[in-house]
């Protein structure tokens, strides 16, 4: 991409740009997106199976997702980023990225158990909003919901929880809401912790920046710059983002409704249909990861200024603290002062570094080694 003037940094329009060279980056990256798409469609029918015969549990899918499938993510973000700079990935180093996630560098980078904790949230106030609308409007669609909801607080008025039990389960009106309701928390949680999962993408774009890279130092940056330097962030991640959501929204309804009419005889169908949503939502998922990489670094590039602020920034007041504390003499505070003014031009100057995604370079064709020679 060829270097930008400030000016048309500030102009640019991040979606509009990202969807020019989406398909071209979707063709590189098919080899190891495929590899994503079965490696994410196993873990969903182990967990499907597991769902299915009553063992599968909401923490179960959790688990599965961090220890496995966000890993591939990371390494499907990372591998098509390489290629994008022009670097061809194979198998090997698809897999190898992977582990880097748990690297030092890298563990962290997408703020799991953060995102995991706000999707939980709301999953609850959409449970909540969507229950006080759907009661508010059942008398058009449902008269029986709302006398069904005072006689089972009758029951439980009255202390019989084991009339309450079986009015409940006979109750079609109030097993409808029920279900519907729950869909509504496992959307609001689905959907939440997808959002979150995409807008810290960009911290592996701010960690291709570091000199000395290291997560926490990425996250405290990030941070600081959304904080009070990177002005319009939000508003262009929105607007190059937006749509994708709404796609994946889309998917996952489709996928849990269909669910719901082949699974509803299935003692677990709440759970059974959240996963078929689920299973759905990979498809586009993996075909919208080089739209998200394409937005994701010019998302970067566009405030990299405020970002690089914010580290150098952090650094100034760790070296302050240093001086104020007298543990920093003043020839090495001079230093400082000089390493952190080339640290500065070196970011926002310098080239990126792909090699610090390398997991190992693949071991080189004999005859390419011969030729070399």
């Amino acid at each position: 991409m060829p270097k930008m003037q400030n000016k048309e940094l500030k102009d640019m329009s991040v979606g509009k740009d990202a969807r020019k060279g989406f398909v071209s980056l979707l063709k590189k990256s098919a080899p190891f997106l495929g590899l994503f798409f079965m490696i994410a469609g196993l873990v969903w029918l182990i967990d499907f199976l597991l769902s299915y015969i009553g063992a599968g549990t909401v923490l179960l899918t959790l688990l599965i997702l961090g220890a496995i499938v966000v890993p591939f993510y990371f390494a499907a973000i990372v591998c098509s980023y390489l290629e994008k700079g022009g670097r061809t990935t194979k198998a090997g180093d698809y897999f190898k990225t992977a582990g880097l996630y748990y690297t030092p560098s890298f563990f962290g980078s997408f703020r799991i158990l953060r995102s995991v904790l706000f999707s939980f949230l709301a999953s609850l106030g959409a449970y909540f909003l969507f229950s006080i609308f759907y009661v508010s409007l059942s008398k058009y669609f449902d008269p029986n919901l709302l006398t069904d909801v005072d006689t089972l607080y009758a029951y439980l008025g009255a202390g019989d929880t084991e009339a309450a039990s079986k009015f409940l389960m006979d109750s079609a009106s109030l097993n409808m809401f029920l279900r519907m309701s729950s869909f509504a928390m496992d959307a609001g949680f689905t959907l939440s912790f997808m959002f979150f999962l995409g807008r810290y993408t960009i911290m592996v774009f701010i960690r291709d920046a570091m000199v000395t890279p290291d997560s926490r130092i990425v996250n405290a940056a990030y941070k600081e710059a959304l904080r009070s330097k990177a002005r319009g962030y939000n508003s262009d991640f929105f607007k190059a983002t937006w749509w994708v959501y709404l796609i994946l929204l889309i998917f996952y309804a489709g996928g849990a409704v269909t669910g719901y009419l082949l699974l509803k005889e299935n003692d677990y169908v709440g759970i059974l249909m959240n996963l078929v949503g689920l299973g759905f939502m990979v498809v586009p998922l993996t075909i919208l990861i080089p739209y998200y990489v394409l937005a994701m670094d010019l998302l970067f590039l566009k405030h990299k200024e405020a970002f690089v602020k914010a580290t150098i920034d952090l650094a100034r007041r760790a070296f302050e603290e240093l001086k104020y504390m007298n543990q920093i003499g003043e020839e090495d505070a001079k230093k400082y002062e000089e390493a952190l003014k080339e640290a500065e031009d070196s970011l926002m100057k310098g080239p990126q570094n792909p090699d610090v995604f390398d997991a190992e370079a693949t071991e080189k064709d004999p005859d390419e080694e011969n030729k070399e020679e």
